[in-house]
């Protein structure tokens, strides 16, 4: 195989965009252009961070400031996308607004890390950063499925209700 798609797999493979393009082909297949916006936002703010995390890292080395700016930086920019895209009815009110609600704490965390890393010389935000990061972009990822899990079960409920 060409040494380009298999670097183009391992990206994907080391992101959350793996796990969403299942999500983004049954979005499509289906015409729910509201939902395939959500999570093909998503997708692409998740290719961005696994993308520049090594460049980020190495440019950062022994300073720990930009990167804990940059991914909070790249989190508010999602959430403001997201919201204006709400607000122009290009997806759902209610998956846009719990979105944002589970992303909220990411900003806040790597802005605390970056208090607690590089102005306090403490380590308090270590196992909290290890810990609740993943558990916000799994969040993340479940609120991309939404629409589709919402679906299964209508359809589930009127299956049981004939």
């Amino acid at each position: 195989m060409a040494d380009w798609f298999l670097k183009f797999i391992l990206i994907l493979e080391n992101s959350w965009v793996f796990i969403l393009s299942p999500a983004i082909f049954v979005f499509y297949l289906r015409k729910d252009f509201f939902a395939l916006r959500f999570v093909s936002i998503t997708a692409v703010f998740f290719l961005y961070g696994t993308l520049i995390h090594d460049p980020l890292k190495n440019l950062d080395d022994g300073i720990y400031v930009y990167r804990y700016v940059v991914w909070a930086f790249n989190d508010l920019a999602w959430m403001a996308l997201i919201a204006y895209l709400a607000i122009k009815d290009k997806v759902y009110l209610w998956q846009s607004i719990l979105g944002q609600l589970v992303v909220l704490g990411a900003p806040i965390l790597q802005l605390f890390r970056l208090l607690d890393r590089h102005l306090w010389d403490l380590s308090y935000s270590t196992m909290m950063y290890k810990t609740l990061l993943p558990i916000i972009n799994i969040a993340t990822v479940v609120v991309c499925y939404l629409p589709l899990i919402y679906l299964v079960l209508k359809k589930r409920d009127m299956t049981s209700q004939a």
